[in-house]
């Protein structure tokens, strides 16, 4: 009798659990995934990372494409604010965000050295330039996936017809370039630090031949030789561009031929038909063609149950694999950080009309410096490319850069 009831007791135990056992079977695991990118961009990655979920149905995924870097920026670099399962962050971003940000794991957590196999194939296959600027403190905080740079863009077109044969690979030779190229009737040569479109991307432009001229740039950290590298800056441009407002918009293409872009402006302006070309960015001489790199790179953060933490890395592995890098660089304009698959047979077919001129943005990596886009960092050169004119034409101070 007694193990009747004791029978009938487990038995009672088992259908009460039934329903507590399917529900936890059927509990999806919810992961969070911030980036903040252009939305065709954006969308391309969010294709990939569907695609993934119709296979881990025991995943819920949800992407969140922030309006701007800045709010992902400030989002991710809160304590107070709940931090996703994953980021897509800038290189420039990890020193704060490892300050700040108590919830940022080290990239060993989740791959682990025991298991490094992987990992240390990832490293051999990554440029080498993001795989150091993805570290603090010598601790990896974040896989590399892709990044753009800048050089001259030029209409081969136009220094030809002014019978320009080489393209200019000094500041001195693009000055007298300018001289060739100009139109008379204009009274002043049309040069521009950028397409005119962003005080923040003429600032950074101009930044580029201050690192050239070295100085820190246009950062928070001035040093005491930078309002010298300043200054001598400011003097170059005047003399190529007297009188003139870079701020103010300007066409496409200016009737000089040239200009500073990354790899999404060198597109975009290809599916113009314009006949464009690109050349290492010039330096005040052979030894200081130094530009711009900036690069994005994957991140976790620890809101999963440790126990449970297997299932984001296989999502993580995913993104950052060499199919789904070599698939996004077809679709989006970025380069992969991944060495191998810029000379891809499948990358090359799908950039074959572009692959010569892309590569020269892939080579300036090594001449490069990593772009602060973090903190205030993004109001500065607000504020600096909206200076830029007035401190040109007079009527500012090589100061008021600095401020």
């Amino acid at each position: 009798m007694l193990r009747t009831l004791f029978f009938l007791f487990l038995l009672a135990l088992s259908v009460q659990a039934q329903p507590k056992a399917r529900e936890a079977l059927n509990t999806k695991l919810p992961v969070q995934i911030y980036l903040s990118l252009p939305q065709r961009s954006a969308q391309v990655l969010d294709s990939l990372i569907q695609e993934f979920q119709q296979t881990h149905t025991y995943l819920d995924i949800q992407v969140k494409n922030f309006g701007t870097p800045q709010e992902l920026y400030r989002s991710l670099s809160d304590p107070n604010r709940p931090a996703p399962t994953m980021a897509l962050v800038e290189n420039s971003w990890l020193p704060g965000l490892v300050a700040a940000q108590p919830a940022l794991y080290p990239v060993e957590t989740w791959m682990p050295k025991e298991q490094f196999g992987m990992s240390w194939a990832i490293k051999n296959n990554a440029q080498n330039a993001l795989w150091e600027a993805s570290q603090v403190n010598g601790n990896l905080y974040a896989l590399p996936m892709f990044f753009t740079t800048k050089a001259l863009i030029y209409n081969s077109d136009v220094l030809l017809k002014s019978g320009i044969k080489q393209v200019p690979t000094t500041w001195d030779q693009v000055l007298q370039a300018a001289k060739k190229i100009s139109d008379p009737k204009a009274g002043q040569q049309q040069v521009t630090l950028s397409l005119g479109d962003s005080p923040t991307n003429i600032a950074r432009n101009f930044q580029l031949l201050v690192w050239q001229n070295g100085g820190d740039g246009l950062n928070s950290t001035m040093s005491a030789s930078n309002p010298v590298a300043v200054q001598t800056t400011i003097d170059y441009f005047k003399k190529l561009t007297p009188g003139l407002a870079p701020v103010d918009g300007q066409p496409a293409m200016l009737p000089v031929g040239m200009y500073i872009g990354n790899v999404e402006d060198y597109l975009n302006l290809r599916s113009t038909g314009l006949p464009v070309k690109t050349a290492v960015i010039p330096g005040f001489d052979k030894f200081s063609r130094i530009t711009e790199t900036q690069g994005w790179a994957l991140a976790l953060f620890k809101n999963v149950p440790e126990r449970e933490l297997y299932k984001v890395q296989e999502l993580a592995f995913f993104i950052t694999d060499f199919q789904q890098q070599l698939r996004f660089a077809e679709q989006a304009p970025y380069l992969a950080a991944h060495l191998k698959v810029f000379d891809n047979p499948f990358y090359r077919r799908e950039r074959l009309a572009d692959h010569s001129n892309l590569r020269v943005f892939l080579n300036s990596i090594g001449k490069s410096r990593i772009v602060d886009t973090s903190g205030s960092q993004p109001e500065r050169y607000d504020s600096a490319g909206k200076s830029l004119g007035a401190v040109l034409r007079g009527e500012k101070t090589s100061q008021d850069l600095l401020k």
